[in-house]
């Protein structure tokens, strides 16, 4: 067996399948080294399917090898049934003395398993790579939606066709990489759902191909509104005029749509691109992060120009 080696000098990449991603043998492909011992150590899972994780370079591989059965034998179902002709216990090299209908129908096989055996796994390291200061790929890990599984992972980034030609793609990590317009029109949408203060903004547009938020503003003089039911079951509820008092209102702060649906007029959330997966999570989180404080800060209409500007409350 031959397994690919991406050495650090913090920890070792292993794998045993020699396709390169997107092909159908590395797509169902089926790692043998689950379960091996590498020096002892049972290999750990990464994000990436075909790759395994061990502490140290490894001198030798072995697996636990299942050994026969011992002390087969055949007892009797039924002590009450004992005698001279049917002892409690038959041996399994002595049951062709018995008749076989007699050893079905009244006994029960049984035998006692022996504890498996390690042994070493013939194997070849190949060590394609070597990497001294290794730096751990950053967890990119980013809810889409409220169930657990909708996420986009570090799989999900993209990388150079020419980089994955030439590198493992454990290693592809370091190297310049992009996240679509679509995947982070997707994180930031439902990280302003999650983190919007209801109180400052409101969500108005909320859909797979456009997304708008508003800032709900104070009015500083209270107004008067009229509105009728035209829903109403009624001609007479219909016809009838409703009044309300209108405190606040609310102005657009926020909108976007994707490459994948260009929604309208709305603004086209660009993919982001950048030198490495590091830097790409540092900037989706910076940008997170400033819009919120943006969508989340209280405002409230400027009371010099009669209700014409705005002003940040502190």
């Amino acid at each position: 067996m031959k397994i690919n080696i991406v050495k650090t000098d913090k920890i070792c990449y292993i794998s045993d399948c020699n396709s390169l991603p997107g092909n159908y043998d590395y797509n169902y492909h089926r790692s043998q080294l689950t379960d091996m011992l590498f020096d002892g150590e049972k290999p750990k899972e990464t994000y990436l399917k075909n790759w395994l994780q061990i502490k140290k370079y490894p001198t030798k591989m072995q697996k636990y090898v299942n050994r026969p059965d011992i002390n087969k034998r055949y007892e009797l179902k039924s002590i009450d049934l004992q005698s001279d002709k049917l002892p409690l216990v038959i041996k399994y090299e002595d049951k062709e003395k018995y008749d076989g209908s007699v050893i079905e129908s009244l006994y029960e096989f049984k035998s006692d398993k022996q504890e498996p055996v390690l042994e070493d796994v013939e194997c070849e390291f190949n060590v394609l790579f070597e990497i001294e200061n290794y730096e751990f790929p950053p967890v990119i890990d980013y809810k889409v939606t409220d169930n657990k599984k909708n996420k986009i992972t570090n799989v999900d980034v993209k990388h150079q066709l020419f980089d994955k030609m030439i590198f493992p793609e454990i290693m592809l990590s370091s190297r310049p990489c992009s996240i679509s317009s679509k995947y982070f029109y997707d994180i930031i949408r439902q990280y302003v759902i999650k983190n919007i203060d209801t109180k400052v903004a409101r969500i108005t547009s909320n859909y797979d191909f456009c997304f708008t938020v508003k800032k709900v503003i104070p009015l500083i003089e209270l107004e008067r509104v009229t509105y009728q039911k035209y829903f109403a079951r009624t001609k007479k509820e219909r016809s009838k005029i409703h009044y309300a008092i209108k405190e606040t209102k609310e102005v657009e702060i926020f909108e976007m749509t994707h490459d994948q649906e260009n929604h309208q007029s709305y603004t086209v959330m660009s993919g982001i691109t950048a030198e490495n997966e590091h830097k790409l999570k540092e900037k989706i989180d910076i940008f997170l992060s400033d819009l919120m404080a943006t969508i989340n800060k209280p405002l409230k209409l400027c009371p010099h120009c009669n209700g014409s500007g705005y002003e940040e409350q502190v």
